[in-house]
């Protein structure tokens, strides 16, 4: 893929995976998380299970299967698992019941990819029955907003994990028509503070679902808007007007932006995807990652535990989009 469109000759797939490899090796902690600043723990297991997917995603290209760096992040977070195989998102104090569904629907996808079967199908039976009668997963977690956890995201997370262990929705009708009802006239999905703050992130698996099971128009509708919003240099930003915090990075929301339009069918070759990539290319740092800013949370004392750094997040999910556009 990039030796095909990229305008630097030296520069190879490979080259780009070993290099993040590297990097999230470097990021690995004595617990077995991955995390840039070990200090921050409050995306400890979120930005763990995004790094054993990217590397799950392409763990034919690496060496031994990276197993130097998967079995310490799996034994990690088997440890943090609640008594129901579902995660949180790191380690603020939450009920013993409660998890992040889009933590543990990406978890249940990282399993499969990596061959964990057993583990994947036991969890993806539980979150098949935390579907609500009229089609949506809702975030069964006390640190979001009532009002924000039903959002499209949360919804394609679980039906792309349920569809990648094989496991039938309860209600799949009705969670695709939810979905379908959530898309804007634009094309887009809504747009929320709490979620990255940008368009891409809310679209990115929703799409992903929506295009495994067909609803191809709702698909066109959302390439159409994403390819409308691509900035002049390949780039994508967007944000929540009047918010008072710092946004996502744009190699965030370009990785996003890409995935949405690998996911819509977009092949690497043509000219907005290109352009996409050699923008993200061109902003690789020299350790492998990605810049990703800090995660969005108004600049508030309540909020102040929750500055994060999101390099690790931002890398994965640069390496997940270039894989969904070699599956093209």
């Amino acid at each position: 893929m990039l030796e095909k469109i990229s305008n630097n000759r030296s520069l190879t797939l490979d080259g780009v995976l070993a290099d993040a490899l590297g990097y999230f090796r470097r990021c690995l902690q004595p617990d077995g998380s991955i995390a840039e600043d070990p200090g921050i723990v409050v995306f400890q297991e979120w930005d763990s299970v995004n790094a054993l997917k990217a590397i799950a995603l392409w763990r034919n290209a690496f060496p031994d299967s990276a197993a130097d760096v998967v079995d310490p992040v799996l034994a990690f977070l088997a440890g943090r698992e609640k008594s129901t195989g579902m995660l949180s998102w790191g380690a603020t104090e939450i009920a013993p019941g409660e998890y992040c569904t889009e933590t543990s629907s990406e978890y249940i996808s990282a399993l499969a990819l990596l061959g964990e079967r057993e583990a994947a199908e036991r969890k993806a039976e539980f979150l098949r029955t935390r579907q609500l009668p009229d089609g949506p997963w809702a975030e069964v977690h006390g640190h979001i907003p009532k009002a924000f956890q039903l959002e499209s995201s949360v919804t394609g997370f679980a039906l792309c994990a349920l569809d990648d262990v094989g496991v039938e929705p309860v209600h799949l009708d009705e969670a695709l028509d939810f979905l379908a009802r959530k898309q804007q006239a634009e094309g887009h999905f809504g747009i929320n503070w709490y979620y990255y703050c940008t368009h891409y992130y809310l679209m990115r698996p929703a799409i992903a679902a929506l295009a495994e099971f067909g609803n191809y128009a709702a698909v066109a509708r959302a390439r159409d808007f994403v390819i409308g919003r691509q900035r002049p240099d390949g780039s994508w930003f967007s944000q929540v007007e009047g918010f008072r915090g710092e946004p996502s990075a744009p190699e965030l929301q370009t990785a996003l932006a890409l995935a949405t339009l690998a996911h819509a069918g977009m092949e690497a070759g043509e000219p907005p995807v290109r352009r996409a990539i050699e923008w993200l290319l061109g902003r690789r740092r020299p350790d492998g990652s990605w810049s990703g800013g800090r995660y969005p949370y108004p600049e508030t004392e309540s909020y102040a535990s929750f500055r994060a750094t999101q390099d690790v997040y931002t890398t994965a999910q640069v390496l997940a989009a270039f894989k969904y556009l070699e599956q093209q």
